[in-house]
């Protein structure tokens, strides 16, 4: 976190309520995710993230015992990927780019998470997506990626992305608050 701060433990729940998502400017095909923000109440905020797809930040609140605003992004950062066809092109004609992605989040966000909407393991071993990558060739490449660049896997279903999103940032900003 930017600065050590000490919040009382009855507002924590309120300031995990406060939290601001952070969708990157570049997330396209995003609709389902920000529909689900929007019904939910959630608070979001397109901003140009420098590594990933979304984030969050608290805003200033007095009363909450948060006296300046607060960025999460050097704290959290999601990758979200539409389908395990996108996934499987990042590790072929996008290769140099996605990895260099992942070298930038690695040095300036401590917990990461690619979250591949649909799709799972078994889809990946199986070959279910569209690439001429084999699906032993994919299973490794992500294994090996997620040991090298330090980050978590989850596969959810595309109609669950939104919720995901929510309940990761919301966790992982209790942990930081409850430190």
């Amino acid at each position: 976190m930017q600065a050590s701060i000490k919040i009382k433990q009855c507002n924590i729940e309120k300031l995990i309520k406060r939290l601001v998502i952070l969708v990157d400017t570049r997330e396209q095909e995003n609709s389902h995710i920000v529909t689900y923000f929007d019904n939910k109440g959630i608070k979001w905020r397109n901003k140009a993230l420098e590594t990933f797809d979304y984030s969050c930040e608290l805003l200033k609140d007095d009363e909450l015992g948060l006296f300046f605003d607060i960025t999460l992004e050097r704290e959290i950062g999601i990758e979200r990927k539409n389908s395990l066809t996108e996934l499987a092109g990042n590790f072929t004609s996008g290769r140099n780019a996605f990895e260099e992605k992942w070298q930038r989040a690695k040095e300036t966000t401590k917990n990461l998470y690619l979250m591949i909407e649909g799709g799972s393991w078994k889809d990946i071993h199986e070959g279910n997506y569209r690439s001429q990558l084999s699906g032993k060739a994919f299973y490794n490449s992500l294994v090996s990626w997620r040991t090298k660049y330090g980050f978590d896997i989850d596969f959810v279903k595309k109609e669950n992305s939104g919720e995901h999103i929510l309940r990761l940032l919301q966790d992982k900003l209790k942990k930081i608050l409850e430190e």
